[in-house]
C-alpha cells in the first residue's frame, strides 16, 4: 500500500488553513488550485493573463521537483479564469511550461478569486508508475 506524502512552498496560508499544495499517492501527483504569488504571499503578474499562469506553473514545476516528478509525468492541467476569453494568453504559458507534454487541459471560467488581483489560478495532476516493491530471491 502506497503512503501519502505532502508537499508545501512555505506559503503562509497552507499552514494558517492546513491543506498542502500538493499530495503524492500511488504513482498520483496533484495540487490544489495555485495561485500566481511570490513567497511573501502577494500576487505578481497583476492585470497579466499569460504572466499569472506562467507564475502558477512555475510553482508547480517546482513543488514537483520537490516531489521527484518531472513536466513530462503531468496528465491534466486545469486553468481557471476570470475571463476565458483569454485562454490563448494562458495557453501560451501553458506551452512554455509543459514544452512537449501534451496532458488533457482545460480552461474554467469562475467568478471570482480569493483575492481581486488574482485572474488565473491552475492545479495539474500528474502520473509516474511506482517502483514495482522488490521481490523475494530464491535460491
Amino acid at each position: 500500500m502506497s503512503e501519502i506524502r505532502r508537499f508545501s512552498t512555505g506559503r503562509s496560508w497552507e499552514t494558517n488553513f492546513r491543506y498542502s499544495r500538493a499530495v503524492a499517492y500511488g504513482g498520483f501527483f496533484e495540487t490544489c488550485l495555485t495561485s500566481p504569488s511570490a513567497g511573501d504571499g502577494s500576487i505578481v503578474c497583476v492585470g497579466d493573463v499569460y504572466g499569472q499562469t506562467h507564475a502558477c506553473l512555475r510553482i508547480i514545476a517546482d513543488v514537483l521537483a520537490q516531489a521527484g516528478y518531472e513536466i513530462s509525468d503531468v496528465v491534466r492541467s486545469d486553468i481557471y479564469m476570470l475571463d476565458t476569453k483569454a485562454w490563448e494568453l494562458a495557453g501560451r504559458a501553458h506551452r512554455e511550461i509543459l514544452g512537449e507534454t501534451r496532458p488533457v487541459l482545460s480552461f474554467i471560467g469562475c467568478a471570482n478569486f480569493w483575492h481581486p488581483d488574482i485572474l488565473v489560478e491552475v492545479a495539474i495532476k500528474a502520473y509516474r508508475r511506482e517502483a514495482a516493491p522488490a521481490q523475494e530471491s530464491r535460491v
